[in-house]
């Protein structure tokens, strides 16, 4: 059914809703001239009826416009647990807005409630403003499709040092779950994308791509210790699915700094793959420090 259909569909419902009422009342009005005694209350049962098919009408419209349109519209584009949250959010906004219509419908005075709400609202929005922002950041991410389950991943914060590297499994409403290469789960609030956190997607053309910093004190030459660790990480990269680069990045201090991009086809090698780096580094370090020692004999 296309979307012209479907608006014709909804306008139809609220012409039969409107032609029901008109005969509803007239009903009443037929009524009470051969009922007298029910004319004072006449009112109230018109207040009652208009109240009745305004929340009748008002809860099929909700249920046409979201499995019309938003339902089809969340599911192409956030994942399935995620529209099933987004849907309850909004189905609390769409039947609170329908109460206020009932209630104004029956003649109640909504602006004390209305004075109340908004008081109440920004006392709920102060306190659920961590909340509120999970939420927001969670269908910006699920929305945008950044990430989804199965996405191979690097987090880098401030706040918890060391980057999380490991595997997209959930991308929920309020947590995104990764399962990192040690095995443990971490569930990491979604606002931190949208704030102090850099992710990044470990995909490249034909294979996953990792890029790191190796620091080695500087006194040893950089030039020999990327030629030994490079000769080193090369031989025991030969025989795995794996292939690196290795640059030297700059001197910091008393440190020299190594760039490795390393080409690796399963996560699950990531550890292995990262100890061989650091041990490569390590021996040649050693190795040309202790060469210096014994020229200086």
């Amino acid at each position: 059914m296309s979307y012209q259909q479907k608006t014709i569909k909804i306008i139809l419902f609220l012409i039969s809703l409107a032609v029901l009422l008109v005969i509803l009342h007239f009903l009443t009005r037929y009524f009470s001239s051969y009922y007298p005694p029910i004319i004072p209350y006449l009112r109230y049962v018109n207040l009652g009826i208009d109240a009745t098919i305004a929340g009748i009408g008002g809860y099929y419209i909700i249920r046409m416009l979201k499995r019309s349109i938003l339902d089809p519209i969340l599911l192409k584009r956030v994942e399935k647990s995620t529209a099933r949250t987004i849907e309850l959010f909004i189905n609390i906004l769409f039947y609170s807005i329908l109460l206020l219509i009932v209630l104004a419908t029956l003649g109640v005075n909504l602006t004390g409630a209305a004075i109340g709400g908004a008081v109440g609202g920004i006392a709920i929005g102060l306190a659920a403003q961590t909340v509120l922002s999970n939420v927001l950041s969670g269908v910006m991410v699920t929305g945008g499709k950044t990430l989804r389950p199965g996405d191979p991943v690097s987090l880098s914060s401030w706040i918890w040092g060391s980057p999380i590297v490991g595997e997209t499994t959930t991308v929920g409403i309020l947590f995104t779950e990764v399962k990192t290469t040690n095995g443990n789960i971490v569930k990491i609030p979604n606002s931190a994308f949208l704030g102090n956190t850099v992710f990044t997607k470990l995909e490249s053309d034909n294979s996953l791509i990792y890029s790191f910093l190796v620091s080695i004190n500087a006194d040893v030459p950089a030039e020999q210790v990327l030629e030994k660790a490079s000769a080193y990480i090369k031989d025991n990269l030969s025989k795995r699915k794996a292939s690196f680069e290795a640059y030297f990045s700059a001197k910091a201090g008393g440190t020299n700094q190594f760039t490795i991009i390393l080409h690796f086809m399963e996560l699950n090698s990531f550890n292995t793959l990262m100890d061989i780096i650091n041990k490569s580094f390590d021996k040649a370090y050693w190795e040309i420090k202790q060469q210096g020692l014994q020229q200086q004999k």
